[in-house]
């Protein structure tokens, strides 16, 4: 990390100005700020909405978005996706269950070809079902098919065109959720924490080992979306999930993957921005295009990445398919392997952003376009020489200078704030 500096009157100055400038560094965000960058349009309907609502739990939220749009959601207090009304089913630590979840897998595979009583139980016997090269089949499939289908209804939540889901009090949370924007159009998420996105249910695939398929928020073919200062994160670090492994048929230890994305972007989206969040502790951060093979991505994925903060992240900050993207003011620490990804097709401009480590900001990948200006401790290896794209020629910004990025962001990013409901 460049050393901090001695602030001079002129810095000072300067680094005022620029706070002046972010409208949303404030302790304080207005229901009615604007968003910036591609998905300014996001936030458009807010002003027709009729009256609120505050929603305290899994009933009273999924209630809500039931209700004929356009909705604004307030959340108060943590929301637990898995507590239907009778405690939560998320464990406290990585190898550990709950009696109720014990429980319900105990019902769920009852007559099947793996009954098991216990979660502990399923994990050992479904990983030696099979060899470490082949993917799950036949009947052990439609067991864990079934599990997963138990949990997916639990805790996805669907969040529909023209709804404003915000959080009112420093506590907002939603964890062990699944928030799903598809087929949707304008709307905002903003100063909610999102968290621990549990899937106790991964699947073998070949070579690959076991795979969760549940995000803590994922976007697939929608339009005019904000996301803004809300903090993303998983509760258990990297070493205590790599911590719980179990035997294939053919002896191969493999580790129970039950996370995947903290924000996957797929599917064909347009007119997106994602601003002053964190993304916190987590291995497959975010993921925008999700095959080389899908190019109906391409000519959409037009996408705004600002004053982010990426700590303490493993890779995909983020991994980059097709889209046209803009990087700017985003800060980078503790990086455990992977920064930003460059894959197919990809058009990226990348601005004033701040790596703590060098060599783990960029991937050695040098597919599409990545143009680069005035980012601190970023590779230079295969950048672009010229941008294809300009910015400015999009929308209206101003970047933040990158030698104070690190203050704005770590300032300003995250849930936690007061909102002024106006």
């Amino acid at each position: 990390m460049k050393p901090a500096k001695k602030l001079s009157f002129t810095a000072v100055f300067l680094l005022c100005a620029s706070l002046l400038f972010s409208q949303t560094f404030s302790e304080k965000l207005l229901l009615s700020d604007p968003a910036s960058g591609f998905g300014q349009n996001a936030p458009s309907f807010i002003s027709s909405v009729k009256k609120s609502v505050t929603v305290t739990d899994r009933r009273s939220l999924l209630a809500a978005l039931k209700e004929t749009g356009p909705r604004l959601i307030l959340v108060k207090g943590k929301i637990d996706m898995t507590d239907s009304g009778r405690g939560s089913l998320l464990p406290d630590s990585v190898k550990a269950s709950v009696p109720r979840l014990d429980a319900k897998i105990a019902e769920i595979t009852k007559n099947t070809v793996l009954p098991v009583s216990s979660y502990s139980e399923w994990k050992t016997k479904y990983t030696a079902s099979f060899n470490y090269s082949e993917n799950e089949s036949g009947k052990v499939k439609e067991v864990r098919t079934a599990l997963n289908a138990f949990w997916k209804n639990l805790i996805e939540i669907h969040i529909p065109s023209q709804t404003a889901l915000i959080g009112i009090t420093n506590d907002a949370e939603i964890t062990g959720g699944s928030l799903v924007i598809k087929d949707a159009e304008n709307v905002v998420i903003r100063n909610l924490k999102i968290s621990n996105c549990y899937n106790p249910f991964p699947k073998l695939e070949d070579n690959d080992g076991l795979n969760a398929d549940l995000d803590c928020l994922s976007l697939k073919g929608s339009k005019n979306i904000w996301i803004d200062h809300c903090t993303f994160y998983t509760p258990f670090s990297k070493d205590q999930i790599e911590s719980d492994k179990y035997l294939t048929a053919d002896g191969e230890k493999v580790k129970w993957q039950v996370y995947d994305g903290l924000l996957d972007l797929t599917n064909a989206n347009d007119f997106v921005t994602v601003s002053w969040c964190i993304f916190r502790n987590h291995d497959k951060t975010m993921l925008i295009g999700n095959s080389d093979k899908n190019d109906s991505d391409e000519g959409h994925q037009a996408i705004t990445i600002h004053h982010c903060w990426f700590d303490g992240c493993n890779q995909r900050l983020p991994l980059v398919r097709f889209a046209t993207l803009h990087l700017y003011n985003n800060l980078y620490t503790d990086t455990h392997s992977k920064g930003i990804d460059r894959r197919k097709n990809c058009h990226i401009y990348s601005e004033n952003n701040v790596f703590s480590d060098l060599e783990k900001s960029l991937t050695n990948n040098t597919f599409g376009s990545f143009y680069d200006r005035g980012s601190i401790n970023i590779k230079t290896s295969g950048l672009s020489a010229y941008p294809e794209w300009i910015p400015s020629d999009r929308y209206s910004y101003r970047a933040d200078p990158a030698d104070y990025v690190e203050q704005i962001v770590k300032a300003g990013s995250g849930n936690s704030k007061s909102i002024i409901l106006k």
